[in-house]
């Protein structure tokens, strides 16, 4: 594997950049071999893993999870909007913050869909529960419970100080993980671009892992405070921090993504 040490830090430039759709002029370097990103202060930020996946397990997940139907209401953020109060059935306003109903229709026309798996945590609005798609669908997990396996198995044996920051949470409740792994949710995004971002929900000083499926082209991952693109493919893996800005280019085609992840604050539902 590839070990690639960085010296610059664009710290300052991504901070401006959020809320914006990453652009290829943003990129200083592009990744498409196994790669473990260093920065400057000797942290791993990523490590690529290309063809880690067999074809017959990333296209069994491409097959069941392209079916997420739900629009990205709730990320406004990540689509490069203003969080605005949702019209309610009746025409009110509600209290709950989302995505404009117009830049709504553009994405629902652009096909972008998204759904979650496995477990959240509590909100000010409901407790710790299973999602909704989980229940009325337990074959899109169960159905794919040899590949969450395997990157669980990936996760820990080229990110172990990470994993076991994460494995300490999950251990802590057993019942609100998936099976034996280090992952409570699993966000499964599809035809959807995002703009320059953090993933607020996710646990702390743990990494997310992406895991791109379908047939499409471009669509890499631009990490912004680094100036670099992970030019991932099915089949590839992707190990990397969350809390660090991060979006999309833009792509043809059918793509999916699957990021496997643990809610901040799931450790709080055996309370």
């Amino acid at each position: 594997m590839k070990t690639l040490l960085l010296s610059r830090d664009y710290r300052e430039a991504a901070v401006r950049q959020e809320g914006q759709l990453a652009d290829p002029s943003h990129v200083h370097q592009t990744l498409d071999e196994d790669t473990r990103v260093i920065v400057p202060d000797g942290r791993i930020s990523a490590v690529l893993l290309c063809d880690a996946i067999p074809p017959a397990r990333h296209k069994l997940a491409y097959e069941l999870w392209r079916t997420v139907g739900e629009l990205p209401s709730n990320r406004a953020t990540a689509v490069g909007v203003p969080s605005l109060p949702r019209l309610k059935s009746d025409g009110t306003l509600g209290k709950r913050q989302g995505v404009p109903r117009k830049v709504l229709e553009i994405l629902k026309g652009q096909g972008a869909r998204h759904g979650m798996l496995g477990y959240m945590d509590a909100t000010p609005d409901q407790p710790c529960h299973k999602t909704t798609l989980s229940i009325r669908r337990p074959e899109l997990l169960d159905g794919n419970r040899p590949l969450i396996e395997l990157v669980d198995a990936l996760y820990r044996q080229h990110a172990p100080t990470f994993y076991a920051k994460q494995q300490a949470e999950v251990e802590k409740v057993p019942c609100w993980r998936l099976w034996n792994t280090v992952f409570s949710t699993i966000y499964i995004a599809k035809n959807f671009r995002t703009a320059y971002h953090t993933d607020s929900a996710n646990l702390r000083g743990a990494m997310s892992t992406i895991m791109p499926m379908g047939k499409f082209t471009g669509g890499e991952l631009i990490l912004a405070r680094w100036r670099i693109a992970i030019a991932y493919k099915p089949g590839d893996l992707l190990l990397f921090d969350p809390q660090q800005l991060h979006g999309n280019l833009p792509f043809e085609g059918e793509r999916l993504a699957a990021i496997f992840y643990c809610e901040r604050r799931i450790a709080d539902c055996g309370k």
